[in-house]
């Protein structure tokens, strides 16, 4: 009886077993399996320059003013400083002057409308004699139509040879334009000015100190655009998912309340092809920096991290 009574307790939770399942489909497949993960976040990333510059200074001279100091935020193309330039302004002067009057010899035309004129009345005269004397022969003696035809010949080649002063007075005119525009080279070359924008942070040389060529007188970096590097592990996320991908970086900075957290974004940049010890691989975005209450967010140097999206 005892038996009986459990095969059939048996038969029945199987019954039930196989009633009960079934296989999932397609979408319980899909709503039960987890979201695709975000992007690896790395932590003690470092924050780097992209773009710095020592400029130094190009000619031999006195450092005659310098109109920045340090923490000056500048733009490219700003003046920072000025050798003495006083001997340059009068070579300037002078090779102006002389491109001025160089011009005006070149532009100017009246030999050659002379000499054209000057033709033009010789062969009517050459013309007139040859006319008179297919009317009465001999009318106009022999020697006189030579020398007419000569004065003609004359005032033609007088002609080409006024192109050709012409011609010789514009190469003139170019080489005192190439004159104008190496004293001009030589002026600029005195004026120290930024190549990038962004801050000054730090004064070499000062006013009334003599520099030489190479000098460096003035050290700027850009900070509006920084560099963000750090290591990725390959077992979590191989390279061809990182490189171009946009990032958001995090850092946090005292405030009035304590520590406050401020994003930046930027975009992968670079992904290095070599792993190092441990399997990680750097890389590398760049991110647009902001300032708050006066101050850049991100500074070189600054630990911060990173989420890849």
């Amino acid at each position: 009886m005892d038996w009986q009574r459990l095969s059939f307790v048996t038969a029945v939770a199987v019954a039930l077993s196989v009633s009960f399942w079934k296989p999932l489909t397609a979408e319980e497949t899909t709503e039960s399996s987890p979201q695709t993960a975000a992007g690896p976040v790395l932590e003690n990333c470092f924050v780097m320059l992209v773009e710095e510059a020592d400029i130094p200074a190009q000619e031999a001279g006195v450092l005659a003013e310098l109109k920045v100091a340090e923490g000056t935020e500048v733009r490219a193309g700003d003046l920072l400083a000025k050798i003495d330039d006083r001997r340059a302004e009068i070579d300037k002067r002078l090779a102006a002057d002389q491109y001025a009057s160089a011009r005006e010899k070149a532009d100017n035309d009246i030999n050659f409308r002379y000499a054209t004129a000057a033709a033009d009345v010789a062969e009517a005269a050459y013309q007139a004699a040859l006319d008179a004397n297919r009317r009465v022969a001999n009318s106009v003696a022999s020697s006189e139509v030579r020398k007419l035809k000569l004065e003609h010949r004359r005032a033609v080649l007088q002609i080409e040879q006024s192109r050709l002063e012409r011609s010789t007075m514009g190469h003139e005119a170019q080489e005192a334009a190439a004159k104008l525009e190496a004293a001009d080279d030589n002026l600029r070359r005195r004026k120290i000015t930024s190549p990038l924008d962004g801050v000054v942070v730090d004064v070499r040389r000062h006013v009334g100190e003599w520099v030489q060529p190479g000098d460096v007188v003035l050290h700027v970096v850009r900070l509006d655009r920084l560099r963000v590097e750090g290591f990725i592990k390959a077992a979590d996320a191989p390279s061809s998912r990182i490189r171009g991908r946009d990032v958001t970086v995090t850092v946090e900075l005292a405030g009035k309340a304590g520590k406050e957290r401020h994003e930046v974004t930027g975009k992968v940049v670079f992904v290095s092809p070599l792993l190092q010890t441990g399997g990680d691989y750097r890389v590398w975005a760049e991110v647009n920096n902001r300032q708050q209450d006066g101050q850049w967010l991100l500074q070189p140097g600054q630990p911060v991290s990173m989420r890849v999206q």
